[in-house]
């Protein structure tokens, strides 16, 4: 159910924020006193789109001012007070969104008495209705059921005008939140990956692989490899396996993927992705190994010249065709001596990123090798798309330190000319926790326009979601993020964080000291200690479990085992039930770790709780059995001392 924030609140956002220079022009009066002179205009002929968007305007303008709006067609006589919304004849000389304008351009201007609310031919209309909600009269939609609608029966605008393109042409993220809502997309100018989007909203007329990606398999197929072996791809040794890429010089597989990208086409109206099946090995037989060999020895070379080669052949059919590629794992690296033909465009994938330093940092490796080789891919195509990363994917629940860094990376992104994002996040059906919820809200923002205020967004959306605690969340973000990257000295290297670390991995990449997990600690009892609303205590709740997992996973706080004062085993069992009365089942993609029924092993990091100790290998058990072992003797050491502050404690009290 709609839950509408305090009045206070939102009248605060409203004073606070303004959008544009808006000089000494005439003020619009669009209600006063719960009443209005003013009616909304839309053509005659509208689309459904912007059909939808006069209809949203009249509700919220109706939900803010008490007054009654009515919506007309412009096919009656003008007046001099109108709002008018989308290609009506009113905007007839004084706007008019030419084939340069992007599809979802937002154009928001005055005219005497008048407000016109357009944009491009695409969903630029229901934008520019979403952003003079947004930015001019104070709504807010932090998810699909947390929004705030200020209620004033006098409202006055400035003099307004104002154009935006976004950079981004293609703007999608994979969260099974609440961007399953289809008006909640529209709203944060989100192009639905998770919901789909109807006519009223705009349709589904922009660029979705309906494929999906990992598609080769889709033509050769595992059940092929009995028959036809040489389709598949052959190690150093020439052994054919059915677990590697197709052969990318194998005629007959060539023709294959033809066929298959023809039948797509006769279809679809939409770019195709032909791109490489996920975590498996490029072909090392004699052909594929000498034209990468001849191409800068990167394994993206025989890609890209396959998939130019299937393009060519495809457009003699059909001459619009585009086929896009991923730039993934072993095929991250580009080739020398190619270029993409004009109509393939490079999905590249930054699953190797890290978020504790900035993606042109020279000092981190593996930002240093995603830099190198995205400006490599600029110089070999038309456009880049993004596919980026933004969850942990071994463990959902761990706190993962990127929200600091969201905005610098989306600058980048658009420094570097990327022309479409599509961030991964948790696509899974989990309870929400961490910071899931805040990082989608972020991120939208960002794919809109990576200069945006971020830290107001922060800011006003854990005031809302948090509520009293709102503050003590922000500080608790900036200083986990702050402190959480840095010198580890059991590991003794600088840490880097990725979208896969779990285990040792994650283990050795905190920097977090004793200190720093007491400051955290008592941030997150003081936010505790705030009076919050039922939803506001269960979302601190699924906060507070994500923390406790992270320190779990890092043997940090109460987990810490060479702390003779601490129990981990005893704390990893309450972690474990407390997560499993929130609510929580899978806690790593695709099921791959389970919160079971069973008790945890609570001598184990989360990624061998459940594990079988005959699976492991002889350095997790040795550690294991190591650090167990110290912490028996310091507990011994210390357990009477802890008896007495216990009695002293209770004299005392």
């Amino acid at each position: 159910m709609k839950k509408v924030i305090s009045l206070l609140m939102a009248c605060i956002m409203l004073l606070s924020f303004i959008p544009l220079s808006q000089g000494a022009e005439k003020t619009l009066a669009l209600a006063a006193g719960g009443e209005t002179d003013y009616r909304i205009v839309v053509a005659a002929a509208a689309s459904d789109a912007e059909t939808t968007a006069a209809a949203k305007l009249k509700t919220y303008l109706e939900e803010i001012t008490g007054a009654g709006f009515t919506v007309v067609t412009d096919a009656l006589p003008a007046e001099e007070k109108e709002i008018s919304v989308g290609d009506t004849n009113r905007i007839d000389g004084l706007w008019s969104a030419d084939e340069d304008v992007d599809a979802d351009a937002v154009r928001i201007f005055t005219r005497e008495e008048k407000l016109f609310l357009t944009g491009g031919s695409g969903r630029g209309t229901l934008y520019a209705v979403a952003t003079f909600l947004e930015d001019w009269l104070g709504c807010r939609w932090f998810t699909h059921d947390l929004t705030v609608t200020p209620h004033q029966g006098t409202l006055s605008i400035p003099a307004i005008d104002y154009f935006y393109e976004p950079c981004f042409r293609l703007r999608q993220t994979y969260w099974l939140f609440s961007t399953m809502y289809p008006e909640y997309c529209v709203a944060h100018k989100l192009q639905g990956v998770m919901a789909g989007l109807p006519e009223s909203l705009g349709g589904g007329r922009y660029e979705l692989a309906v494929s999906g990606v990992h598609t080769m398999s889709q033509f050769v197929t595992p059940a092929m490899f009995a028959e036809h072996p040489e389709y598949f791809g052959c190690d150093e040794n020439g052994v054919r396996q059915q677990n590697r890429q197709p052969c990318l010089r194998n005629d007959d597989v060539f023709r294959l993927a033809v066929d298959w990208a023809k039948a797509y086409f006769s279809n679809y109206n939409a770019i195709l992705s032909l791109s490489q099946n996920d975590c498996m090995d490029f072909c090392r037989c004699e052909k594929c190994r000498a034209f990468n060999d001849a191409h800068g020895g990167a394994d993206s070379a025989a890609l890209l010249d396959f998939v130019n080669r299937v393009i060519r052949e495809v457009r003699q059919t059909y001459p619009d065709a585009r086929i896009e590629t991923l730039a993934y794992q072993n095929s991250q690296t580009p080739p020398t001596g190619l270029q993409a033909e004009e109509n393939v465009v490079i999905r590249f994938c930054g699953i190797s990123t890290c978020t504790l330093h900035a993606l042109d940092d020279p000092t981190c490796t593996s930002n240093k090798k995603f830099h190198q080789d995205l400006t490599g891919w600029e110089k070999l195509c038309k456009e880049i798309y993004i596919w980026d990363y933004s969850t942990n994917f071994q463990y959902y629940y761990a706190l993962f330190p990127n929200i600091t860094a969201l905005q610098a990376r989306y600058q980048y992104y658009r420094d570097h000319h990327v022309v479409s994002i599509f961030d991964h996040g948790c696509g899974e059906s989990i309870v929400p926790g961490e910071f899931h919820e805040l990082r989608t809200y972020l991120v939208m923002k960002l794919l809109w326009d990576p200069d945006t205020d971020i830290e107001r967004h922060m800011r006003e959306f854990c005031e809302a979601y948090y509520g009293e605690a709102g503050a003590d969340v922000v500080e608790f973000i900036r200083y986990f993020e702050k402190n959480v990257g840095g010198w580890n000295a059991k590991a003794v290297k600088v840490c880097h964080n990725s979208c896969q670390d779990g285990g040792v991995s994650l283990l050795n990449n905190s920097a977090l000291s004793v200190l720093n997990v007491r400051k955290l600690d008592a941030l997150m009892e003081q936010a505790q200690a705030r009076p919050l609303s039922e939803a506001q205590t269960q979302r601190l709740q699924g906060l507070s479990l994500s923390w406790r997992f992270f320190k779990n996973a890092t043997f940090a706080g109460e987990f810490n085992w060479y702390s003779g004062f601490a129990d981990p085993e005893a704390e990893t069992a309450k972690l474990a039930e407390d997560m499993r009365a929130y609510g929580v089942t899978g806690m790593s993609e695709k099921g791959a770790l389970w919160l079971s029924d069973e008790a945890p092993d609570g001598r184990m990091m989360p990624t061998f709780w459940y594990a079988d100790e005959e699976t492991l290998s002889p350095d997790i058990l040795q550690e294991m059995r190591l650090r167990v072992g110290i912490h028996k003797v310091l507990s011994f050491v210390c357990t009477p001392l802890r008896l007495l502050f216990e009695r002293f404690a209770a004299l005392c009290g």
